[in-house]
């Protein structure tokens, strides 16, 4: 009679382990829930910055199509700069312009110069947009290991050739 119960309890206790993958599951969730919200951050950084680096790009084209191009006006530059903010599709963007030279041997110089050989006039056209992270500004510690923090800006450049 003692040993049958023995052999009951014991079958009953090895079939109960249902608890196990519950607490599996718990210690890994915080773990997932990390990586979880590094990759939403990864991915709308990544995405954010290739749609600001398509509004430099069209703004720097602007540049090269404008009329004065490439002795380009204030207005000119105001305008390559709406183009650069407009183009990139997102909002809070601010954007950029200079313009700079150098003669055909690398030397910069002015725009108003005279070079032997020619002159080469640049346009640099930089967006930026603040970035807010799912983690928060505050970041990730990792105790001993280090920490993380996460950008609060965006920013791309282009850099063309006007002629």
């Amino acid at each position: 009679m003692f040993a049958g119960f023995v052999t009951r309890l014991s079958r009953r206790f090895r079939h109960r382990d249902g608890g196990n993958v519950m607490i599996e599951f718990a210690l890994a969730l915080p773990v997932l829930s990390i990586m979880l919200m590094g990759m939403l951050d990864l991915g709308r950084y990544g995405i954010d910055k290739s749609a600001m680096l398509q509004g430099a790009r069209e703004g720097a084209q602007f540049a090269g199509l404008a009329p004065n191009s490439p002795n380009l006006s204030a207005t000119d530059l105001t305008n390559v700069n709406t183009t650069a903010q407009t183009a990139s599709g997102l909002t809070g963007v601010t954007a950029t312009s200079s313009l700079f030279c150098e003669c055909t041997s690398g030397t910069a110089v002015s725009c108003t110069s005279t070079c032997t050989g020619g002159l080469k006039h640049y346009i640099t056209v930089t967006t930026t947009r603040p970035f807010t992270s799912v983690v928060g500004a505050a970041g990730l510690k990792f105790g001993s290991m280090g920490s993380w923090v996460a950008p609060t800006s965006l920013s791309a450049s282009v850099t063309m050739i006007l002629q």
